[in-house]
C-alpha cells in the first residue's frame, strides 16, 4: 500500500495571518448552534439565576475540557484520514464494543434531547401568544407542532443549506444576547472573579425556602450537569465529523471513506517535510473551526449567565419546568421595552435554530457511529438513515413531551436533559477522549502524534469528564 500524502491546501490556509482562515468556519459553527439551544440559553441562565457570577469558570473549564476534545479528534481524523470510531474496531475485547457503546448512549440522549428543545420553544411561544400566561395544555400543543415542523424542514435539508442557516441563526443570536447583556450593565470585576477563580458556592437561604427540590441537591452535582450541557457532547460531536468529509478538507478530496486501521498495523505516512507542511496547514482549518465555534459557545455562555445573574439571582427566581426563559422578559422590559422584541428573537434564533439543525447532527452522528460496521456492497444510505431518525425519534421525543403530564421526573425539561447532560454530555466524552488518545498513539507515527502539551490534557480531559459523569449520574438518578 503506498504511503499516504496530503493534497496542497488552498492559499489561505498557507498565508500568514489567522483571519485569511476565516472562510474555513462551517462545521464547527453548526455544533455550535446546536448546543447554545439547550446550554447556553436555559441551563447558563439558571446557573447564573441560583449561583451568580460565582460559576462562570465551570462554563470556562467545561469548554476547555470539550474544545481539547473536538480538536484532537479533528486531528486524528485529519491526519489519519478516519473516524475515530472506525480506529476503535482494533481495541482489544469484543469486536467494536467501545462504538456500539457511544453508539447506544447517543441514541438514548436524542428523544430526552428534542423533547426538552421543543418544550423550551413551545413555553416561550406560548407565552408570548398568551400575554405571559400559558397552560401545561398549550405548551405540550406548542412542542408537539415544533417537533413536526422540524422533521419536516429536515427532511430534504441539504449541508449547504444548514450551514448557511445556522450562520445566519448564530449571527443574529449574538447581536441580540450580548445587546441584551450589557444593557443589564454587569459587575464586571465579580464576571472576571467568576470565570478565574473556581469555587463550588452554596445555595442562598431563599433558595432553600421557595425552590425545596433544588435545594436538596447537593451544589456539585447541579455544576456536572452545567458542565455536561454547555458545548454539546456525544450526539453533536460524533456526527460533527462527518461534516469535515463535505467539507473535503485534507484527505477527504480524494476520497470520502477510508479504513486505514487493520490488526496488522496502519499504513506508513510520508515523512517528507512537505508532505508534513500540508498536513500542518491543513489542521490549520481545524483550530479555526473548532477555536471559532467554541469561542462563540464561550460569548454566548457568559451573556446568558449575565442575564440570570444580574435579572434572575437578584429577583430571586430560577429558571425551572415552563419558567425557563420567560422570567428574564418581565426585569429586560424595565431596563428598556425596546430589549424585549431583541430578546425573544434571539431565544427564537436560538432553541429554534439548534431544533431545526438537530435532525441533520443527530443523522451523521448515527450513520458515523455505523459506517464501521457496513457492508461494501450493501451501504446504508444517509438520506434513508435520515428520514428513519426523523420518523423514530419524533415519536419517541412526542411521547415524553406529552407523558410529562403524568410523570413529575418528565414534567420539567431540566430534569428531561439531564440525562444528556451526563450520559452523552461528560461520560460518554470522557471516554471518548481517552480512545482517541489510544488510537493516536497505536496508529500514527511519532513524527504525526500528539504533543505532550495536547496529549496529556486530553488525558485528563478524559478522565475528568468520565469521572465527573459517572458521579453525577449516581447521585442524581441512582443514590
Amino acid at each position: 500500500m503506498p504511503s499516504i500524502k496530503y493534497p496542497e491546501p488552498p492559499k489561505q490556509l498557507k498565508e500568514r495571518g489567522w483571519w485569511k482562515s476565516i472562510g474555513f468556519l462551517g462545521p464547527g459553527i453548526i455544533i455550535a448552534s446546536v448546543s447554545i439551544g439547550t446550554g447556553e440559553t436555559i441551563f447558563a441562565s439558571r446557573g447564573g439565576a441560583i449561583f451568580g457570577y460565582a460559576i462562570l469558570w465551570c462554563f470556562t473549564i467545561g469548554l476547555i475540557l470539550k474544545a481539547i476534545q473536538i480538536y484532537a479528534s479533528s486531528r486524528y481524523m485529519m491526519i489519519s484520514g478516519e473516524h475515530p470510531m472506525q480506529s476503535w474496531l482494533m481495541l482489544p475485547g469484543p469486536r467494536g464494543w467501545l462504538p456500539i457503546a457511544l453508539l447506544l448512549m447517543t441514541g438514548v440522549c436524542l428523544p430526552f434531547l428534542l423533547a426538552a428543545l421543543s418544550i423550551s420553544v413551545g413555553s416561550i411561544i406560548s407565552w408570548a401568544l398568551n400575554s405571559g400566561e400559558m397552560s401545561d395544555y398549550s405548551v405540550r400543543l406548542w412542542a408537539t407542532g415544533l417537533v413536526l415542523a422540524a422533521g419536516v424542514v429536515s427532511w430534504g435539508q441539504t449541508y449547504k443549506r444548514l450551514e448557511t442557516t445556522q450562520m445566519v441563526v448564530v449571527g443574529i443570536l449574538l447581536v441580540c444576547i450580548l445587546v441584551a447583556a450589557i444593557a443589564c450593565q454587569p459587575d464586571l470585576g465579580a464576571l472576571i472573579k467568576g470565570m478565574l477563580v473556581p469555587a463550588i458556592p452554596s445555595y442562598k437561604e431563599w433558595i432553600h425556602q421557595s425552590y425545596p427540590d433544588i435545594a436538596k441537591q447537593a451544589e456539585w452535582i447541579e455544576l456536572v450537569t452545567y458542565m455536561g450541557i454547555i458545548g454539546g457532547g456525544l450526539p453533536a460531536y460524533i456526527g460533527y465529523f462527518g461534516f469535515l468529509r463535505d467539507k473535503k478538507w485534507g484527505l477527504f478530496a480524494k476520497q470520502e471513506i477510508y479504513n486505514h486501521s487493520t490488526a496488522e498495523g496502519f499504513p506508513e505516512i510520508d515523512a517528507s517535510d512537505e508532505n508534513k507542511q500540508n498536513c500542518r496547514n491543513w489542521l490549520r482549518a481545524i483550530k479555526i473551526d473548532v477555536g471559532g465555534s467554541f469561542l462563540a459557545i464561550f460569548i454566548f455562555s457568559s451573556a446568558f449567565m449575565v442575564l440570570g445573574a444580574v435579572i434572575l439571582h437578584q429577583a430571586q427566581l430560577i429558571p425551572d419546568k415552563f419558567e425557563l426563559l420567560t422570567h428574564q422578559e418581565k426585569f429586560l422590559t424595565a431596563l428598556s421595552p425596546s430589549l424585549l422584541i431583541l430578546y425573544r428573537i434571539g431565544i427564537i434564533a436560538a432553541i429554534g435554530g439548534t431544533l431545526f439543525a438537530s435532525f441533520d447532527v443527530w443523522t451523521k452522528s448515527i450513520y458515523e457511529g455505523i459506517l464501521p460496521f457496513q457492508k461494501k456492497e450493501n451501504p446504508i444510505s444517509n438520506a434513508k438513515l435520515k428520514k428513519w431518525i426523523i420518523l423514530s425519534t419524533s415519536i419517541i421525543g412526542i411521547s415524553v413531551i406529552w407523558l410529562g403530564m403524568v410523570s413529575e421526573t418528565l414534567s420539567n425539561p431540566i430534569t428531561i436533559v439531564a440525562v444528556p447532560a451526563l450520559l452523552g454530555g461528560t461520560t460518554g466524552c470522557g471516554v471518548w477522549c481517552l480512545g482517541v488518545a489510544w488510537a493516536d498513539r497505536r496508529n500514527l507515527p511519532n513524527s504525526y502524534q500528539m504533543k505532550p502539551l495536547l496529549f496529556f490534557p486530553l488525558i485528563l480531559s478524559g478522565c475528568f469528564l468520565l469521572f465527573a459523569g459517572l458521579l453525577g449520574f449516581y447521585f442524581k438518578f441512582i443514590a
